[in-house]
């Protein structure tokens, strides 16, 4: 009689544990809250849009976004503001004429004067895609980056600023009046866009000017710190002869 009593035990404390295994799980992370202001709002429940105009501002976490007029779907979490648009999360803001938040604000895309604001430099195109949680920018229509000694400006460009790394495309111009540097190429890759360790991969139709010498090739990585190139492949370097200084005259006796 013992034994059966046992198993009957045993079976009830299994089946109780996989009945509570769901619930000893991990809980997933609560849903951001959503807040939308301005002076007129109306929501519509069948379409779950919520649509606001004048002095808008749509906060989620710690993610504020703010202009003239915008709208918000709570079903697919998608948003649109438009007019004076101001974007700020994780310590960096963008600014542009309509900026389009997918997933909370997890991916934002900025069109018409886009300009990001990082803590390591800045991004502005007239169209750009922002990532926040990855710290990446993609600029179309004519890209430019800057840091605290240099300008770059291409056709199209990418910035990860985690990775301290920026690659371009098209018309590539790399100019620091720090370095005395002026550089163009058809691609380039940009480390230190921190303005720390810099270095610039440069390839396709390279001219490279600083202190007077002239670099031209196919491939040149310019060492920004140290003021040194390497080339690959032909390349043709013209340096310019300093200008002697004249010696003061001698004082007639």
């Amino acid at each position: 009689m013992n034994k059966p009593m046992k198993r009957t035990v045993k079976l009830a404390a299994l089946l109780c544990l996989l009945l509570l295994a769901p619930t000893l799980q991990a809980a997933p992370e609560p849903a951001q809250k959503t807040q939308l202001d301005g002076d007129v709002i109306t929501y519509t429940s069948k379409t779950g849009v919520m649509t606001a105009k004048g002095g808008v501002k749509l906060t989620q976490g710690n993610a504020v976004m703010t202009g003239d007029s915008g709208e918000y779907n709570t079903k697919t979490k998608e948003a649109l503001m438009t007019g004076n648009v101001k974007a700020v999360k994780d310590g960096s803001t963008l600014t542009a004429a309509e900026v389009r938040s997918y997933d909370d604000m997890k991916r934002l895309v900025a069109t018409g004067d886009a300009l990001l604001v990082h803590k390591v430099g800045t991004a502005a195109g007239p169209r750009m895609e922002y990532l926040p949680e990855r710290q990446y920018a993609n600029i179309t229509g004519g890209a430019r980056l800057t840091n605290k000694d240099a300008v770059l400006t291409s056709k199209v460009a990418e910035a990860f600023f985690q990775e301290d790394r920026a690659t371009a495309d098209g018309n590539v111009h790399i100019v620091s009046e720090a370095r005395k540097l002026d550089a163009v190429s058809d691609h380039a890759v940009y480390y230190g866009i921190n303005g720390k360790n810099g270095k610039a991969d440069l390839t396709g139709n390279v001219r490279v000017l600083q202190d007077g010498n002239v670099l031209t090739g196919n491939h040149v990585i310019m060492y920004l710190d140290d003021s040194a190139m390497d080339t690959e492949g032909r390349s043709k370097l013209v340096i310019q002869p300093k200008k002697a200084t004249p010696s003061p005259e001698k004082e007639k006796p």
